[in-house]
This record gives structure tokens, sequence and C-alpha cells, in this order.
């Protein structure tokens, strides 16, 4: 039975054809070490689903949705604070700094940032 060719396609007929057609289209990537790569490809992908089981995609949907929480407020604050910064007709001087210092706020994010920077000391 001669298979039926479609659009574009040549019609084989030997299995022995097809065979050296897919070579033939091989080949480049054969020659230049690509098709290493795909195959490396897909033996990483493949273990990638051996890996995952429900709790492991419960576990990265969480750490997903935490990173994309933590960099949306970082970006709300930096644009607020950068819309209040350009409001100012004069920029604050030292001691106008220093006075943010009696708001809860600010000591709330300055103590923030040295506690993160206090465990990132205690990594080093």
């Amino acid at each position: 039975m001669d298979p039926i060719p479609s659009e574009g396609a040549e019609a084989v007929g030997t299995p022995d054809l097809a065979i050296h057609q897919i070579v033939q289209k091989l080949q480049p990537l054969l020659d230049s070490g690509r098709l290493d790569n795909l195959v490396d490809l897909l033996s990483i992908a493949s273990d990638i689903v051996d890996l995952l089981d429900c709790a492991m995609v419960e576990k990265l949907a969480t750490l997903f949705e935490q990173t994309t929480s933590v960099s949306w407020e970082l970006g709300n604050a930096v644009r607020m604070a950068k819309s209040q910064t350009q409001a100012l007709e004069h920029p604050d001087s030292l001691y106008g700094l220093l006075t943010l210092l009696r708001e809860p706020d600010t000591r709330r994010g300055v103590g923030l940032i040295l506690r993160a920077l206090n465990v990132i000391g205690r990594q080093l």
C-alpha cells in the first residue's frame, strides 16, 4: 500500500529511504554537536518529570507565590517612596531625614533592613 503524501512532503516508498531522509535532516545537528544538546535536554526533562510529585509541585507553587508577593510589595514601596520624594520641593536635610526615624513605620522598615543584614552577615 502506497502512503498518501501530505502537502509539501514527498511520498516515501521504502523504510530505508525514510531513514535515509531522516538522517539527512539530522546530519547538520550531528555535525555541530547540537543533537547531543537536544538529547541532554530531553534527559533533564525526563528527570524532572520523575522527580515532580504532588508535594513538590505544591512547594514550588508556594515558593513562586511568595516570591511574587515580595517583589510586588517591594516594587510598590519603591514607587511610593519615589513619588513622595519627587513631590518634595527641596531634598530633605540630614536633620529632616533623621526626623523620619520618629515615625513608627520608618523604624519598622529600618529594623527589617537591619535584621536582614544581620542574617546575611551571619551566613558569610
